[in-house]
C-alpha cells in the first residue's frame, strides 16, 4: 500500500481537506458581507463588493487569514461572529475514518493550516480534530501563511525532517506548489473541498475526492 510504504509523516490541511469548506465558504463570502451590510447601511451587493475587494487586496498573505485583521478594517467582531453558525462545522466525507486508519499505520499526523487560532479553537471545539492528530502548526505562530518559502523552512526546522517521506494533502493548488517547492515528496490535491460547491480540477497534481482512495491498489500521487 502507498501510505504504508513510501510514507512516514502526513501533512494535512485543515478547511477544506479535513472538514467541509462549506463553513468557511458560507462564513466569508455570504455572512460577513451581510453583517457588514447592516453595520454600514449598505445594499448587499455593494457590501459585497467592497468586501471582496478587501479580500483580493491581502490574498495568499497572512492578513487574508488574520481575524484581527478584519476585525479591524472591516469593523466587524471577527471572533464573536464566527460562532454564529457553528453548526455547519463538518467533517469533510470520510476524514474521520482516515486519521483512525492513519494512527493504526502508526504515521505522524500533523495539520499545517493558515487558520487563525480563533478559529482553530472553536472548530476543535465542535469536533474535538486535535485528539486525532499529533501536532497542529498554524502560519499564525509562524508569522508567515503556508503560500511562503519561509513557512515551509519552519516547518522542516519544527519537525527535524526534509520532508522527504511526507504526503501533504490540501485543497489549494497553489499551496501544494509551495509545498512541492519546499521537497515534500508526495502532494495531492482536494477535489471537492465544499460539499455544497462543484469539484473542483487541478492542473498539476492528482486529486481525490474521499481519502479512500489513497487505499486503492491504483492509486498514484
Amino acid at each position: 500500500m502507498f501510505l504504508e510504504k513510501e510514507v512516514d509523516l502526513v501533512l494535512l490541511d485543515m478547511d477544506g481537506t479535513l472538514l467541509d469548506l462549506h463553513y468557511d465558504s458560507h462564513f466569508w463570502l455570504e455572512f460577513i458581507p451581510k453583517q457588514y451590510a447592516v453595520v454600514h447601511g449598505q445594499e448587499m451587493e455593494q457590501a459585497k463588493d467592497h468586501v471582496y475587494a478587501q479580500y483580493e487586496k491581502v490574498y495568499g498573505t497572512l492578513p487574508f487569514y488574520c481575524y484581527d485583521h478584519w476585525s479591524t478594517t472591516l469593523e466587524l467582531d471577527i471572533h464573536q461572529l464566527q460562532h454564529q453558525h457553528k453548526h455547519k462545522i463538518q467533517w469533510r466525507e470520510d476524514s474521520l475514518w482516515f486519521l483512525k486508519q492513519l494512527k493504526k499505520m502508526n504515521k505522524k499526523i500533523v495539520i499545517l493550516t493558515n487558520a487563525h487560532p480563533s478559529g482553530i479553537a472553536l472548530k476543535d471545539k465542535q469536533t474535538e480534530l486535535l485528539s486525532y492528530v499529533d501536532l497542529i502548526i498554524s502560519s499564525h505562530d509562524i508569522g508567515q501563511a503556508k503560500e511562503s518559502e519561509y513557512f515551509w523552512n519552519a516547518v522542516k526546522k519544527t519537525l527535524n525532517s526534509d520532508l522527504s517521506r511526507a504526503i501533504f494533502i490540501d485543497d489549494s493548488e497553489r499551496i501544494l506548489h509551495s509545498a512541492k517547492s519546499a521537497g515534500v515528496d508526495y502532494v495531492v490535491g482536494i477535489n471537492k473541498p465544499d460539499s455544497e460547491k462543484p469539484a473542483q480540477s487541478m492542473q498539476s497534481f492528482s486529486t481525490i475526492c474521499r481519502f479512500e482512495e489513497f487505499f486503492e491498489s491504483d492509486f498514484k500521487a
